[in-house]
């Protein structure tokens, strides 16, 4: 019987070789390889307690080290991409595993939690634990608001495992990646730890299988916590050429700005808005925008200083510095006429009433032509604006312009232009054919006629209404603007100083400081007097069409209680672009821009925005105006660096810092002390070279 069954068991086994044999592939036949044969390499080998050896190749063999997050290893607050910090040091691969919590569960644990928590704030209150009580105290709040959202689905809760893997060709580069990944994380309040003794299960956890071997891996966050895992935030700005500004937080690499475009791209404007709180660092940003495109990208800059910040960088780069005040022998007239020429082919404000006129000529420059004319009625408008300011008064306290004195004022103003100039919309009006002397110099060809000035306007007012007890007001307005007044600045023929008129068209850069006048009534004014001087011989002059201009307002909050100065910022924002120009606009306070139906006019017509550090009262606003992300809006309002802030141009966001070096911050340092310090220092160091 057991000789019989021997032999049967004998038997059957002869027969599963024969089966198993016949299953076996047809190697001949069957060459297709498998998904596994393709993707695997040719040998893995772990003898190490944290690392281990892929061969890939017949001659080289890569490192890799696997390593996650551990759960206690996240900040309390997390950055907007941090991932990218991890992806971007070197080669190595990111697994993130997330799995959502039921709600049910999930209050549940954050209830177990919250008694453990206050178990332990119970304990160390009992020992005096003043550091333990504050960090409990802090986690009891947290995880207690997390509850309450969750159990309203407000939010979220999910089970999260970070893991990576590095990839070295050795194993000292290997240590030298670590490292390197290690205190990059470290700086974020991120700890990375190696899977120590579990190599091999660090390495399939990693492998596209979607299991993870690692179990004190996962840790539980809300929503907000895992929104900023997301790796495809856009983190570079579109490059149209330009120069560079400043270096992006997130790339780490430069970032450039090109305001006019290029052949691929055309901004709807030119103009960019700066706005940040005192220190943040927009005086730097501007003079690194003066510097840096004047010298790359062949621009023209004229500057409205009103805290002479401006004075040294102008110096340094060959410009011209216009101090502007009573004591300098300095005139700008705030009623000069100038022609103006517009395209043929655009339309124009300032063409309106020319429409069914020859009193205009036909130029051609440029390859292109042009319609010259000179704007009479706009010109006797901008000068009752011009009135208007002087009237309000010191910080603007009293009321403008009534009907009466507007009438009065158009009348004069109108009657000087027209009868005792005899200007007209044509061009040759402007100019006399009569001998005159120049500098010394007789010239008897075409010459421009006297401008006309604020003493002809006070003139014709006594002269016609000198006994109008409606006048009297207007005429004691004027009178300390006259020569012999106390303000004698803006009544003259424009003298910018000798020989600096005829040059103005040819130099790069501008500087009008405006520090030295009467910061609650003069300085607004000047400001209006020279914008509107700029716009008329500066912006719109035909000598200047081709070129890249831009016109510098510093300190525009200041501006925004004088009406008529925001309505001209406007308009300039409106059509500097058709005269190839835009505004670069400076200001700290953002929400009273936003308030200002006028100025609110700028910023829909500003492409580019530059926001540094703002202010807690502002939130609001910017939410409201501008589309920032919750990251932009925590960087802003969180604790930024000098110079740190969110450029926007057009629908794109950069998270920038600039970067000015260390010769720059010499060259562009306005602070005397901190110039002499630093040029001290400068010096210290090159004699150690």
């Amino acid at each position: 019987m057991i000789k019989n069954t021997k032999k049967k068991q004998a038997n059957q086994k002869d027969s599963a070789k024969q089966t198993d044999f016949s299953n076996e592939p047809n190697y001949q036949m069957d060459t297709k390889p498998s998904m596994f044969e393709i993707i695997s390499p040719e040998g893995v080998k772990i003898d190490s307690e944290d690392h281990g050896i892929i061969k890939q190749s017949l001659g080289s063999k890569t490192f890799f080290r696997p390593m996650f997050i551990p759960r206690d290893g996240y900040p309390r607050k997390m950055q907007t991409n941090w991932l990218y910090s991890l992806t971007s040091s070197g080669e190595m691969d990111v697994y993130i595993d997330v799995h959502k919590v039921q709600q049910a569960d999930a209050v549940r644990l954050l209830q177990r939690q919250i008694t453990m928590l206050e178990s332990n704030l119970s304990f160390q209150t009992k020992r005096g634990n003043i550091d333990q009580i504050n960090d409990l105290q802090a986690k009891i709040r947290d995880t207690d608001q997390l509850m309450s959202e969750i159990q309203f689905s407000e939010n979220s809760m999910f089970n999260v495992a970070t893991l990576g893997m590095l990839y070295a060709s050795s194993e000292k580069e290997l240590n030298r990646y670590s490292e390197a990944i290690e205190d990059e994380m470290s700086s974020k309040f991120i700890s990375l730890v190696s899977t120590w003794g579990r190599i091999k299960k660090g390495f399939r956890s990693v492998l596209p299988f979607g299991k993870v071997e690692i179990a004190d891996a996962y840790r539980n966050m809300d929503r907000r916590a895992l929104s900023t895992f997301a790796p495809f935030i856009s983190g570079s700005g579109r490059y149209m050429g330009g120069v560079p500004i400043g270096k992006n937080k997130i790339t780490g690499q430069l970032e450039f700005i090109n305001s006019f475009g290029n052949e691929d791209y055309r901004p709807d404007n030119y103009n960019m808005f700066i706005v940040g709180t005192s220190g943040s660092g927009k005086s730097v940003a501007l003079k690194l925008f003066i510097a840096r495109e004047l010298t790359g990208n062949n621009i023209f800059a004229r500057l409205i200083d009103p805290e002479a910040e401006f004075v040294r960088v102008t110096k340094r780069l060959g410009g011209i510095n216009l101090n502007i005040s009573e004591e300098e022998d300095i005139c700008i007239n705030p009623l000069a006429i100038n022609y103006t020429d517009i395209p043929l082919d655009e339309d124009d404000e300032e063409l309106e009433y020319l429409e069914d006129s020859d009193d205009r000529e036909i130029i051609e420059k440029y390859g292109k032509k042009y319609i010259r004319f000179v704007p009479l009625r706009e010109k006797v408008n901008d000068s009752l604006d011009f009135f208007d300011i002087i009237c309000r008064g010191k910080n603007s306290e009293d009321r403008g312009l009534d009907v009466f004195e507007r009438n009065y004022l158009e009348e004069a103003v109108q009657y000087i232009f027209t009868e005792k100039l005899q200007l007209t919309s044509h061009p040759d009006s402007l100019f006399s054919n009569e001998v005159v002397k120049v500098d010394n110099q007789l010239i008897q060809s075409k010459v421009r006629k006297p401008e006309p000035t604020i003493s002809d306007v006070f003139e014709y007012l006594i002269g016609q209404y000198g006994n109008e007890p409606k006048a009297m007001r207007l005429i004691a307005a004027i009178r300390p603007f006259l020569k012999t007044g106390s303000k004698p600045i803006f009544d003259g023929q424009t003298h910018l100083g000798k020989g600096v008129t005829q040059s103005l068209q040819d130099a790069r850069l501008v500087n009008f400081n405006i520090s030295q006048m009467e910061e609650g009534f003069l300085r607004p004014i000047a400001y209006h007097v020279i914008l509107t001087y700029l716009w008329e011989h500066f912006v719109k002059n035909l000598d200047n069409a081709n070129k890249k201009k831009f016109v510098y307002c510093d300190e525009a909050w200041s501006l925004i209680d004088s009406d008529q100065t925001v309505s001209f910022l406007e308009k300039m924002a409106r059509r500097a672009r058709k005269r190839n120009a835009g505004l670069r606009i400076a200001s700290q306070d953002f929400v009273r821009f936003v308030l200002n139906d006028k100025a609110r006019g700028i910023l829909q017509n500003t492409n580019s925005f530059f926001f540094l550090k703002q202010n807690k009262i502002d939130l609001k606003a910017i939410k409201e105006n501008f589309d920032l992300s919750a990251g932009e809006i925590d960087i802003l309002f969180g604790n930024p660096d000098k110079g740190e802030g969110i450029l926007r141009v057009g629908k794109s966001s950069v998270w920038l810092q600039t970067n000015p070096t260390e010769e720059e911050l010499v060259f562009i340092e306005s602070n005397q002390a901190v110039y002499e310090e630093k040029m001290k220092r400068k010096r210290l160091m090159q004699q150690q070279s």
